[in-house]
């Protein structure tokens, strides 16, 4: 489950410094940000840190094509000492997406691949929901969330247990909520269909062509594709706004549905990554000029919405290429990534034409800490004043937990009006698969997938029962049974999940 996007108690407090190296100007040209305004770059984020409420952090900059700054600010864990550095590895998160956009890229410029054939001349065994979209679904549609799947629809089929090729065949049920190529839904299965094209294309899993084609080459020694790779003693600790204070929590396991957010790395290794972006492509030793240059290029209008943070707005536009998103600001176009798992929030960004960028690596979800040190970067980076961005983000911030609290209970709540037993039993979802009532002591739980995944069933209101996976970044879902004229359930339907119909009676 990829949380949609956390602060206080810090018993140890450290900074760490890997390298602090400012590049001499390149010949007939000047520096995107003076010597002195790096300084105030480090200076504004060790005290936005602290104003956040993050545990640990770490940053790079690539300024001119040069990196100027690798530095860690706090702690890996705020339960024990270890401080951050530029060599700690975080879960990136989404921004994997940008990685597998880059891998689709190294393919098409082998002529192996292209952006607008219909995926099916590659993976013939893809179905659709809707037949059309079957026949002429492409890579470009896939990657910049065009498929007309609901936006963050199926994320948990990553969770419940199921294989890729078995993700695969399900997402056949999974209905698209608006017209095909008619406005973006952010999607994550949809870059998991990407990778698997990509594996179908290559030869191999997803995981081993991303290291093959790009993490090699650009020589990441500490990036890899899985949360296993996060057993590295200078790992980053998730964390999370729990009660009032900001406590450790387990790392999402995003390996199933890995294209779409498993990549785990550090800011010293993302540098390279971005210097080779940033350079069109490692001059062609990586990917083509040309090719950059369409991964960057709008495929698609995204909406404005509420994690879109200054310097994005209305006047910038928001627009989908292929594994990047990017906007128009001052004159320039800014293109980057950002992503978010429970406990992990992580932004890069890039201004090609400054040849210039910045990755922000958070150890705590959810936060406003990448916004804010991004808006700081860019605006001092093309001449503007960062000051009113910086309130907004930071009375935006506050307001973020807010999106993750339980719904307030009703005064005077109506029964449910049935025995628990009436509603025990298993249920059944074309997509999701089978899901288990069983009662849990005086209350309900409910138990899905092969990997039976398991989130109480608190009772609300009426026969409304509240659903809540665990974890403090995941939402509150109502879930309603139908009960039949024999008393007993004959369906349940789940405000996320959808309609589950009733196969048997538990014993």
């Amino acid at each position: 489950m990829w949380p949609v996007i956390d602060r206080f108690f810090r018993p140890f407090v450290a900074i760490s410094v890997l390298l602090i190296a400012v590049a001499p100007p390149q010949l007939c040209a000047q520096p995107a940000i003076p010597s002195a305004s790096i300084a105030e770059l480090d200076e504004f984020i060790s005290k936005a840190v602290a104003q956040y409420g993050v545990p640990g952090a770490a940053v790079a900059v690539v300024q001119d094509g040069k990196i100027v700054l690798i530095k860690g600010y706090g702690v890996r864990n705020n339960t024990q000492p270890g401080a951050v550095d530029g060599n700690t590895i975080f879960q990136i998160a989404s921004i994997s997406k940008a990685f597998t956009g880059a891998l689709a890229a190294t393919m098409v410029d082998d002529g192996k691949l292209s952006w607008d054939t219909p995926i099916i001349n590659y993976l013939p065994e893809f179905v659709d929901f809707d037949p059309y979209i079957t026949r002429w679904m492409t890579m470009r549609d896939l990657l910049a969330h065009r498929t007309g799947w609901p936006k963050f629809s199926g994320d948990i089929l990553n969770t419940l247990g199921y294989s890729r090729p078995e993700v695969l065949r399900r997402l056949r049920y999974l209905q698209p909520i608006v017209t095909f190529r008619q406005e973006a839904q952010y999607s994550n299965p949809g870059f998991f269909v990407a990778g698997e094209v990509e594996a179908r294309v290559g030869g191999a899993s997803w995981n081993a062509l991303l290291k093959q084609r790009i993490i090699d080459p650009l020589h990441m020694t500490r990036t890899g594709t899985s949360v296993h790779d996060l057993s590295d003693p200078n790992s980053a600790i998730g964390h999370e706004n729990m009660n009032g204070r900001t406590v450790p929590t387990a790392a999402n396991d995003q390996d199933v549905m890995g294209a779409a957010g498993s990549v785990t790395s550090t800011v010293t290794d993302l540098t390279h990554f971005m210097q080779a972006l940033l350079g069109n492509g490692n001059d062609g030793k990586l990917l083509k000029r040309d090719t950059v240059a369409e991964m960057f290029a709008r495929s698609m209008v995204g909406e404005i919405e509420f994690t879109e943070m200054p310097p994005t707005t209305k006047r910038t536009g928001f627009f989908y290429g292929l594994g990047f998103d990017s906007i128009d600001y001052a004159g320039h176009q800014i293109v980057g990534k950002a992503g978010a798992l429970a406990g992990v929030r992580t932004m890069m960004t890039l201004v090609p034409d400054k040849n210039s960028g910045i990755v922000i690596l958070a150890n705590l979800n959810v936060t406003a800490l990448p916004e804010a040190i991004r808006a700081f970067y860019v605006e001092r980076l093309l001449g503007t004043s960062p000051e009113a961005d910086l309130t907004d983000i930071a009375a935006r911030n506050e307001k973020l937990p807010m999106l993750f609290t339980p719904p307030a209970p009703p005064v005077q709540p109506g029964p449910f009006g049935y025995p628990l037993a009436s509603v025990v039993g298993i249920y059944e979802n074309d997509l999701f698969g089978r899901c288990e009532i069983a009662t849990d002591g005086p209350g309900l739980h409910m138990s899905c997938g092969p990997a039976h995944l398991v989130a109480p069933l608190r009772h609300f209101d009426n026969g409304q029962f509240i659903r809540h996976w665990a974890g403090a970044t995941n939402g509150y879902d109502a879930v309603t049974f139908s009960i039949g004229a024999a008393g007993n359930a004959d369906s349940f339907t789940d405000e996320s999940l959808g309609r589950f119909t009733r196969l048997q009676v538990s014993k």
